[in-house]
């Protein structure tokens, strides 16, 4: 039951085959141990229990055109009798409106977050009647914090102008009927209005599943939608009423003489999984908690469920991912851990989407909780960090912010650097709503000295900069990065030519601009340095000597120089930093080269080749006419 509901937008209803899910004797086959938490018989004569149901109030056609009032415990609208609720549209003028009528629910009452909703009910019948067994959320942050934003779970609507059908669906900020698009689903009950029939609901945090007398007629996957396509992970409450008219149910009029007309229900009841989630833990006997600096670290999680199948179990450390299994267990090990204090938890999911987590694991590296790295080791160099890893530390140690509290919707909500969906090709997450003179630092390790390029991919609505500093030195000179016009919208920008001693460093990383959004920094070799050449080592020796033609069509033929023995590795990338073509030339090359590559069916426009052998690298401009 819509709270704006456009009739000629609806999108066409979808007949479930119920014979592709259903079990023995129609039902769907599950894993669940329902039990029940609450629930109404109505087995007690007069008004609605006032512990379980609140009245809404009012005319005004509820966003809809409709034509009753809902009135305020009035039994002529709203009774127990006979052990049935009866819900009753009247034809009489009430308060401005032409009919009166009621709508109730569980709201402060009855809010539950997953579980079985069952109501047994009997429809009416009626031209410009709309029964409805629905859901709406009692408390959720997403979006605006309003409909469509925050959900609705329409479990059984029916319309006097179509009888002997059912409804259900679901609407979103990006599924609802306003774009002619939320899921919805369809039923034939020939006897809706003449016998009682169980409408019921499954939710789990991965499914919403809606039945007609056990049978499936709705089933809605999460996948790995977010709020806007899966709002469904906040408390909600149940409506029961009776409207009269309105965009959807007034569709072909509303016949008066077909009033009073009722709604009746014989027993709402509401279960949850009695198995409860799996259960993970970190087995004592495996694992040391207290370290040397410098030494190994190991640790696994196991997981048990009576009623589901383990599908995943994954280690963290705080919210960084350290290990992932498909089975009911998972391990992690990391080499020479850096001195510092960590807490690894793990999260195991079963095959109903149910998700059980760990005590917390503390692990103290050396004698004090230092300035650490945040997945326990140094990152290599070369290599990428992802900017969402900032150090262990907090505030003054390994990061300053602005702003209080992390505003984004991403991880570590625990401190004010705000962390956000990246939006980039790839996912991740990205450091967002920057100012200047916040700075964020990482603990890395140089395996090998040498001249380096680092890439930051960023995006920007304006021109901007990155003071990089080691070990509490700027460079020489500051990343520099182009607007991209766009928060969502990344592009790599580059420093040329930063030279790098061997060991560990910490790397702070300052904005000095406003609304840029870092994803992440890449460090690629180049070569060795000027002192490294002097004493004989082999340096830079690997180049790019020719990309024939340019512009080119079909083919481009790549030439190089660089070291025998050691293959060469040719990378093709678009514009928005994406990897569309690699090519390989074995492990056996002389000190120089060619290679013809196929560059046919590209889109035309600007290109970058990267060409790699060992641990340098070159990159090249292209261009490829369509």
């Amino acid at each position: 039951m819509s709270e704006i509901w456009d009739h000629i937008g609806r999108t066409a209803y979808l007949v479930a085959l119920c014979t592709l899910f259903a079990g023995p004797l129609g039902r769907v086959a599950s894993a669940q141990d329902w039990r029940l938490v609450w629930s109404d018989e109505f087995d007690q004569d007069g008004l609605v229990d006032s512990t379980k149901w609140s009245h809404q109030v009012g005319g005004g056609g509820w966003g809809n055109a409709e034509l009753q009032f809902y009135t305020d415990r009035r039994p002529e609208n709203a009774r127990v009798e006979g052990g049935h609720l009866i819900i009753e549209a009247i034809h009489e003028p009430f308060s401005g409106s032409e009919y009166t009528s009621a709508r109730l629910r569980s709201l402060g009452h009855g809010d539950w977050l997953y579980g079985r909703v069952e109501v047994r009910a009997k429809l009416p019948t009626g031209l410009g009647t709309w029964p409805a067994i629905w859901m709406l959320a009692s408390e959720s942050d997403h979006g605006n914090r309003t409909w469509p934003d925050t959900g609705e779970i329409d479990i059984m609507e029916a319309v006097g102008h179509d009888p002997g059908r059912t409804h259900s669906a679901v609407h979103t900020n990006a599924l609802n009927h306003l774009l002619s698009n939320n899921p919805s689903a369809t039923a034939v009950v020939p006897t809706s209005a003449d016998a009682f029939h169980e409408y019921a609901l499954e939710w789990t945090p991965t499914r919403i599943t809606t039945f007609v007398d056990g049978v499936p007629n709705l089933v809605f996957d999460r996948d790995n939608a977010d709020w806007r396509r899966w709002p469904f992970d906040r408390p909600f409450h149940l409506l029961l009423n009776l409207t009269v008219g309105g965009t959807w149910g007034g569709a072909e009029g509303v016949n008066p003489d077909d009033f009073p007309a009722q709604f009746e229900i014989d027993h709402v009841r509401v279960y949850e999984d009695a198995s409860g989630p799996p259960a993970v833990t970190f087995p004592v006997e495996t694992v040391v908690a207290e370290l040397e600096p410098g030494s190994a670290f190991a640790a696994g999680a196991t997981a048990t469920d009576p009623a589901s199948p383990i599908v995943s179990v994954q280690i963290f450390q705080e919210d960084g991912l350290m290990a992932t299994s498909t089975s009911d267990g998972a391990a992690m090990s990391v080499e020479n851990v850096h001195p510092g204090c960590y807490a690894l938890r793990a999260v195991a999911t079963d095959a109903d989407g149910w998700t059980g987590t760990s005590d917390t694991l503390f692990v103290k590296v050396g004698d004090a909780c230092v300035q650490a790295p945040y997945l326990m080791t140094a990152t290599s160099i070369p290599g990428r960090l992802e900017a969402e890893y900032f150090d262990l530390g907090g505030v003054g140690v390994a990061w300053a912010d602005l702003s209080q509290g992390n505003t984004g919707d991403g991880i570590r909500q625990g401190e004010s650097v705000d962390i956000g969906a990246s939006g980039d090709l790839g996912g991740g997450y990205s450091i967002e709503n920057v100012a200047r003179r916040e700075w964020v630092e990482y603990t890395v390790d140089v395996q090998e000295a040498g001249v380096y390029r680092i890439v930051a991919r960023v995006a920007s609505t304006s021109d901007g900069e990155l003071t990089l500093s080691l070990d509490g030195v700027d460079l020489d000179a500051p990343l520099t990065f182009a607007s991209t016009n766009s928060e969502t919208f990344y592009r790599n920008a580059a420093l040329e030519g930063v030279a790098l001693e061997e060991g560990p460093v910490v790397l702070r990383v300052m904005f000095d601009g406003f609304g840029a959004r870092l994803n992440w920094l890449e460090f690629e070799r180049l070569g060795a340095t000027s002192t490294e050449e002097e004493a004989g080592l082999p340096g830079n020796r690997f180049a790019i000597t020719g990309v024939y033609p340019n512009p080119a069509r079909g083919q481009v033929r790549v030439e190089w120089t660089g070291l025998s023995g050691e293959a060469v590795d040719i990378k093709l990338y678009d514009i928005l930093g994406r990897e569309v073509r690699r090519f390989e030339s074995g492990a056996d090359t002389a000190p120089s080269g060619q290679f013809v590559l196929d560059v046919s069916g590209l889109t035309g426009g600007m290109y970058l080749l990267r060409v790699d052998q060992g641990s340098l690298s070159q990159w090249h401009s292209l261009v490829i006419h369509p």
